[in-house]
């Protein structure tokens, strides 16, 4: 599985997907905040337990998600996405991604890895919608106690 940043996009829509894990890979929270529509929507439907406001089932707005990734990525090192696969859908501006990460979380010195399942909705080449599937038990094993936000 080729890494998200030796990767080469198939569309225009692709490039500004991919740009999302390459940039959170490079840890460039401000290119990242670039990609976001202000009115942008990220839900994980299967958020992990006890995580308060850290991991909600809903970020509504380029701001709230903003805030959540800087706070999920102040202390993480060595973050690599591998990329199983890129489907294009009916509707160019709509990409799924088959993903994994893999990290050193530095709040509690352990090794976060899980696997991803990441549905992207573009308007005018930014991300307008991420739902992102992903396995809750692996997030709270790696992150569980590092956090003053969720306790």
């Amino acid at each position: 599985m080729p890494r998200a940043d030796r990767m080469l996009p198939r569309s225009p829509a692709e490039a500004v997907v991919l740009s999302y894990f390459t940039l959170l890979m490079a840890r460039d929270l401000d290119g990242l905040e670039t990609i976001w529509r202000e009115d942008a929507v990220q839900e994980i439907p299967f958020p992990p337990e006890g995580f308060g406001a850290f991991v909600t089932p809903v970020f509504d707005g380029r701001d709230a998600i903003m805030a959540h990734y800087r706070a999920a990525f102040a202390n993480r090192r060595d973050h690599v996405f591998t990329i199983e696969a890129v489907h294009g859908t009916d509707d160019a501006d709509c990409i799924v991604v088959e993903a994994t990460a893999q990290s050193l979380v530095g709040e509690t010195g352990r090794i976060y890895c899980n696997r991803y399942v990441c549905v992207f909705r573009l308007v005018d080449g930014r991300i307008a919608m991420l739902r992102e599937y992903v396995d809750p038990l692996a997030f709270a094993a790696a992150f569980s106690g590092g956090f003053d936000a969720h306790r």
